[in-house]
């Protein structure tokens, strides 16, 4: 596991965090260590049964660790009652009382937590404002679009001022179009109240649209931890790499360190080259070169020192602005190509063409 570099204010620790449920001999969250400065909005990101809402609901105190810390601004919280967390949770369901307006479902979480009466009115006013619904008040949830009852979950969870905001998987019941929305507004909000916050999702955009740091989970192990930039450019390992955004994935022959993180590389398809990669990569690796990063031409001039390789179009799809070749290379290599469309430039299967990246565009990770 590769962890970012320490921070200063570490609002919550997670320390050797671990689950494990009866009659199962594979823990469903091993070991799990997990720093997040104040204010941050972490996303615990993964494909389904990789322990990430297992983790969220051990910090909100709705399962019990089979051991380990859960540390929340300087306390040991894994023995405290969850209503004792003062912690506000978004589900998936956004879990609205339908007999209630949306005043009163903001309201709630006050009254519950025993907020002075003569409090509950501004600061209710205030959550709703906040998520821009003060107009629709008096509305009860049935009377609302799924954007406008996701954010009276949010204003609900925000009103108790909690200690740390934990987000579920919130926008998967939105369309494409309300959920890209949605997810700027909900972090403009978090911005707005500089509340901690833990965001569960297996959408791999939304975490990096949204998250300042995020963590891979994958069999209940964090794979890597770090800002969405360096887990975009420069994954760990294969399942980073293979799990956010798309990859090619080439083969290599040989590996050489050089120092400093670099590695010098033979291949096949594309020669020798200096690239970048995860510490300690000795022999069994792979090359990750992103699909948008694949440049095609006609020949091979102008290609210059690249890493070049010939190769054929054996098939293109078009999704507006990007149209997508996949490539057979005469090593056998398979490719993918990302391009913005063109008429003009436009490919077809069976056309020769010469495949190049940037070595700077390449990154080492070792074989799983």
């Amino acid at each position: 596991m590769i962890v970012a570099a320490s921070v200063n204010s570490e609002y919550l620790s997670i320390r050797n965090l671990r689950k494990t449920y009866p009659k199962t001999t594979a823990p469903a969250v091993n070991d799990v260590n997990l720093d997040v400065e104040q204010g941050d909005l972490v996303a615990l990101l993964g494909p389904s049964g990789c322990g990430k809402t297992t983790t969220l609901r051990m910090v909100a105190g709705l399962l019990e660790p089979t051991s380990g810390q859960i540390v929340v601004n300087g306390r040991d919280v894994v023995s405290t009652p969850v209503h004792k967390r003062g912690m506000g949770m978004v589900f998936q369901s956004y879990a609205l009382f339908p007999h209630l307006t949306v005043e009163e479902n903001v309201a709630f979480g006050l009254q519950m937590h025993r907020v002075p009466k003569a409090q509950v009115g501004p600061r209710t006013r205030e959550a709703l404002e906040t998520v821009q619904l003060g107009h629709l008040a008096a509305r009860k949830p049935a009377e609302l679009s799924g954007g406008q009852q996701q954010r009276v979950a949010l204003a609900r969870a925000l009103v108790i001022h909690p200690t740390l905001l934990l987000l579920d998987e919130p926008l998967s019941n939105l369309d494409a179009k309300l959920r890209d929305a949605m997810r700027r507004e909900i972090r403009s909000i978090q911005q707005q109240s500089g509340t901690t916050t833990l965001f569960v999702t297996h959408d791999q955009d939304e975490a990096l649209d949204m998250a300042d740091r995020i963590a891979i989970l994958n069999n209940g192990v964090i794979e890597q931890y770090d800002r969405p930039t360096a887990i975009y450019e420069s994954p760990a390992t294969r399942f980073v790499a293979n799990f956010v955004g798309k990859a090619n994935f080439l083969s290599v022959a040989s590996v050489s360190p050089e120092g400093a993180g670099r590695y010098k590389v033979v291949t096949e398809q594309f020669g020798s080259f200096s690239v970048a990669g995860a510490p300690g990569v000795t022999s069994g690796a792979s090359l990750v070169v992103r699909p948008h990063r694949v440049d095609l031409a006609p020949t091979d001039v102008g290609a210059g020192s690249l890493p070049t390789a010939r190769g054929r179009v054996v098939a293109s799809s078009y999704t507006g602005n990007v149209r997508s070749y996949d490539l057979h290379l005469d090593s056998g290599q398979v490719m993918r190509a990302d391009k913005l469309s063109s008429i003009s430039d436009e490919l077809r299967i069976g056309d020769e063409v010469y495949v190049s990246f940037e070595p700077g565009d390449a990154h080492l990770v070792p074989e799983e």
